[in-house]
């Protein structure tokens, strides 16, 4: 069985791989945007204090938590006309461009009560970016006729994305600099971008509506209040608890936590690494163009990859390959080239772990459904990007307080606070991402187990 699962060719064509892709490349606009001008925004243009600024982040990382599983529990207690995720992908779309355009309008009023109306239009913004991304990904069970169909919709979808944090920077800048007047950026720039990011990302999530209309066509379900309100409680209960509780969704989350924390941790300690332990932050726009490169043309391999070996084997082998690059970092001292070259590897070995997380999150929502009916797939991605969010939390705390630790500070560098920066950096990505990989040994859903259940549940969608 498992031989006969890996062998199967994909059913997928071309235009629907990246017309659902699109879904990544329209997210991918606001969300970066957002991510890079947060604080920025908060106490140089809406003039918070870095106090009160770093207590609205610290709100906005709270929301960005818990916001995904009430979007999930929305998506699968609340049916739309006419389909089940589809159309709760369009709504959160709008959601995602009103909120995320009216978070960087620059209302006038006094620093607490703005601070206020922001995290609320955040809240708007991030419920929206929840409901568009969970009820987009749970589009992958009735698009996909086979397990590793999935795969070659995650890799479609990553070399969007990546193509969009490409482009992103361009457009960004053309619209901040259209509203710069003697050196300075209009308040109304940041609107204008958000704004535009904002109809691209609405746009997309309709084109990827259209595409994929056939998979999820449902007619309307006729219910009466009474029969609405149980089923929702249903869901609130019993499927909130199956769908977290299953041995599968608990490693799952764990290793999420720790692989993504990964990239958190390298996002944070990147900078200060080149300019402090190489010498060189210039090589930070060589290097991003690099990893640009990679994970485009990377992406292209974790579906042969996977299909070959295993998704449980793909991960685990290069999550652990990944970090003996980064180890390999011991030895390099401050030569500049041998970072580069490690590092690249080191991306693109991660491309497949990052690219597999969604295809293990919709086999979780398949294995929930077979062994306890838990119909809960929109509440199972949206639990899986909160372990996403999570991640960011744990990430940011680490390479912070990691930093103070080590002993490093740049109001007063010392040789014994770079080594420090520079083994924080090291140890930090190589141990999660080695602990990463070693969970995952332990995810069970492996192809031959999947195909058993399929088997002894013929209605599955992959059976």
């Amino acid at each position: 069985q498992n031989k006969m699962e890996t062998k199967k060719k994909s059913t997928l064509s071309f235009g629907l791989r990246y017309g659902y892709g699109l879904g990544e490349f329209g997210l991918n606009f606001l969300l970066t945007y957002i991510t890079y001008y947060l604080t920025f925004y908060l106490t140089n243009v809406a003039g918070l204090s870095m106090t009160l600024a770093a207590t609205v982040t610290t709100a906005t990382t709270v929301i960005k938590v818990f916001g995904m599983p009430i979007s999930g529990t929305l998506i699968d207690s609340i049916k739309l006309k006419g389909s089940k995720f589809r159309g709760w992908m369009v709504l959160g779309g709008v959601l995602y461009f009103v909120g995320g355009t009216l978070l960087f309008y620059r209302f006038d009023m006094e620093p607490g009560p703005y601070a206020i109306v922001f995290c609320f239009f955040f809240f708007i913004y991030w419920l929206g970016y929840s409901a568009s991304w969970s009820s987009w990904r749970a589009l992958m069970d009735p698009i996909c006729s086979h397990p590793i169909d999935k795969v070659g919709l995650t890799a479609a979808a990553s070399q969007e994305g990546t193509i969009a944090r490409v482009i992103f920077s361009f457009i960004a800048t053309a619209i901040l600099a259209a509203f710069t007047i003697d050196g300075m950026i209009d308040p109304m720039g940041y609107t204008t971008v958000n704004g535009v990011f904002g109809i691209i990302a609405l746009l997309c999530f309709v084109l990827v509506s259209m595409i994929t209309k056939k998979y999820d066509n449902m007619p309307a379900a006729v219910e009466t209040k009474t029969q609405a309100k149980a089923a929702a409680q249903k869901m609130r209960g019993k499927d909130f608890i199956n769908t977290i509780k299953t041995r599968p969704m608990l490693i799952f989350i764990l290793c999420a936590v720790f692989r993504c924390a990964v990239l958190t941790v390298m996002g944070t300690l990147l900078a200060f690494y080149l300019q402090y332990v190489l010498g060189n932050a210039d090589l930070a726009q060589i290097y991003m163009l690099l990893v640009y490169a990679i994970s485009f043309f990377g992406a292209l391999l974790v579906q042969p990859v996977a299909k070959k070996i295993g998704k449980r084997s793909t991960f685990v082998y290069t999550t652990a390959l990944s970090a003996i690059c980064v180890f390999g970092l011991l030895f390099t001292g401050t030569n500049a080239v041998a970072f580069i070259v490690l590092m690249c590897v080191f991306q693109f070995l991660g491309i497949f772990s990052s690219t597999l997380i969604p295809v293990c999150m919709a086999d979780i929502g398949e294995y929930n459904s077979i062994t306890n009916g838990a119909q809960a797939r929109g509440l199972v991605f949206s639990i899986g990007g909160m372990a996403i969010q999570l991640s960011s939390v744990v990430g940011a705390a680490l390479a912070s307080y990691g930093m103070v630790l080590v002993g490093f500070d740049t109001a007063a560098v010392t040789e014994a606070g770079i080594a420090g920066l520079k083994g924080l950096y090291i140890w930090g990505i190589g141990g999660l991402s080695l602990v990463s990989a070693v969970l995952f040994m332990l995810y069970p859903l492996t192809e031959k187990y999947m195909e058993e259940l399929r088997a002894q549940n013929p209605a599955s969608p992959a059976a």
